[in-house]
């Protein structure tokens, strides 16, 4: 467990940590996300613009660090270099702004160079440049003091005999038997490989003769090494009858994929059982119908017959 904590990844989380940050400190960064390669010994260069939304000026502080995921939520912790193993990245970099003051609605660029050591292992490395308010400090309900910050986030694959590896830990229906759509689906994907991956993942519904029904595209998200991604989607149907068959394909390497499959029923058994009800219902009026024609008919029969007797009993007397 200590292990997966260290690695886990900051990909799964640059979403939420933009968004809090933007809210708290009216700072936008562009690009929230940077995936770089490089060769070990290659000097790499990235511009990061930061704009102040807000109506004041804002003085800022810059950082590099490295930081891990601690849960499924992608919530970012920040940690030291001892920390974070083999897949840091922040003494690569260096940063031609340590502070920068913004005026309202203004924007700056700062350049980040990132010097790849020539005995970096191939894989994965991570690291983000983060912009704090200098003057902007709150109290969390520790008493730790919390500064907001935004920034980006980056990735840099060092070259090198790289292994690419996931699978599928699990694919789950929320429930095997729906009487209606929609049918929601979940999916863990976990990556065992040396650098992140960006799978491209997606839902093929079959029914019970084999036609396909639907396909249902996934987000597409990042994943660090040794950590997992949970990924859910949605097919929006409402009528349906019988088994079905859910077919999950990741695509996360060079020509390779992850598959799993499971199966769920649609049984609209409420439906059923109304139709069945007044087929019942209509067979009975039918039998009871008939019956009562068949007796009026016998009836009839019955009386042509005495009909008959009578009239040949008054030819015999004519006789």
């Amino acid at each position: 467990m200590h292990k997966h904590l260290l690695i886990a990844t900051l990909f799964t989380c640059y979403l939420s940590l933009v968004t809090s940050s933007v809210h708290a400190s009216s700072l936008i960064v562009s690009p929230p996300r940077i995936n770089l390669e490089g060769q070990p010994g290659d000097i790499l260069q990235q511009t990061i613009k930061v704009t102040n939304h807000s109506d004041q000026t804002i003085s800022l502080s810059t950082q590099v660090s490295d930081f891990i995921v601690g849960d499924n939520s992608g919530t970012p912790i920040l940690i030291n270099t001892s920390a974070s193993g083999r897949y840091l990245a922040s003494p690569w970099f260096l940063l031609d702004q340590s502070e920068l003051t913004l005026n309202a609605g203004q924007s700056q660029s700062i350049v980040a160079l990132i010097e790849i050591p020539k005995d970096a292992l191939p894989g994965g490395h991570y690291a983000g440049v983060f912009f704090a308010p200098a003057t902007k400090s709150t109290l969390d309900t520790t008493g730790a003091v919390v500064t907001p910050q935004v920034g980006s986030l980056f990735g840099i694959t060092v070259a090198g005999d790289l292994t690419y590896d996931a699978l599928i830990k699990e694919f789950t229906v929320k429930s095997t038997l729906v009487e209606f759509g929609p049918v929601e689906f979940t999916a863990t994907i976990e990556n065992q490989s040396d650098t992140h991956i960006h799978p491209l993942t997606k839902i093929v519904i079959h029914d019970m003769i084999g036609r396909q029904l639907a396909e249902l595209p996934l987000d597409e998200v990042n994943i660090f090494p040794f950590t997992s991604r949970t990924l859910s989607g949605t097919w929006e149907t409402v009528w349906g009858f019988g088994r079905y068959t859910a077919t999950l394909t990741a695509a996360y390497g060079p020509g390779l994929v992850a598959t799993r499959v499971i199966y769920f029923w649609i049984m609209p058994y409420r439906l059923i059982t109304a139709i069945v009800i007044v087929l019942l219902v209509l067979l009975t009026l039918f039998i009871v119908i008939r019956r009562h024609l068949i007796h009026r008919e016998d009836h009839r029969d019955d009386e042509i017959d005495a009909l008959k007797r009578k009239i040949a009993e008054m030819e015999n007397r004519d006789r």
